[in-house]
């Protein structure tokens, strides 16, 4: 009796999951917190397929703040009292001093982060490279992404610290993805070896 009546539940839980997760895709808007963020919760969202405005945090002489168009009203928000955003194409952002990063997982405990100075191009790339940092979760200071910087970051996991020294010979290896598991290695491994 209690199999005819979970089925039709895990069936409905499971189209409701569906649907919150294509609505996550196909959403833009502002983070205006942390904890906006951890729970996916956008201000100014918009549904990308049906409406449109437009968000610019690049503004020429005022780069502290970001621009919304929103439902035919411009808001000026401070960047420094915002988290992030998201786009229409899916990425999301982090503001940090005023500084932009691209969150490349931002559903994972661990985030990582990617930063490319607006004057890099490929005849100065050695100029300005793209940098790679991490926080431990959407509260905490970004840090450079090195495996010294990890450990510190969690100073009694020994078994992480361990996988780290046995997976990653160097830093420039630690955002890399793990296409079978479908998640940033790293996260993987933290996962697998948490105290």
């Amino acid at each position: 009796m209690k199999l005819k009546y979970s089925i039709p539940l895990l069936a409905t839980l499971m189209l409701l999951a569906t649907h919150h997760s294509s609505a996550q895709k196909d959403s833009s808007g502002i983070y205006k917190t942390a904890e906006d963020f951890q729970q996916r919760k956008l201000s100014y969202a918009i549904n990308c397929k049906t409406e449109k405005h437009k968000i610019n945090p690049n503004l020429i002489f005022n780069n502290d703040e970001v621009k919304v168009k929103h439902r035919g009203e411009t808001y000026m928000l401070k960047k420094n009292e915002v988290f992030g955003y998201r786009d229409c194409k899916g990425k999301e952002y982090k503001f940090v001093d005023n500084v932009e990063y691209s969150i490349l997982n931002p559903t994972e405990p661990l985030l990582l982060y990617f930063y490319q100075h607006p004057a890099h191009s490929a005849k100065n790339v050695d100029q300005y490279p793209p940098m790679y940092f991490f926080s431990k979760d959407a509260t905490s200071s970004l840090q450079a992404l090195t495996r010294e910087n990890l450990k510190a970051a969690f100073p009694d996991n020994h078994k992480f610290h361990d996988a780290l020294d046995a997976n990653f010979k160097r830093d420039n290896q630690l955002y890399a993805y793990d296409h079978f598991h479908k998640m940033y290695k790293l996260n993987w491994i933290l996962k697998n070896y948490k105290n």
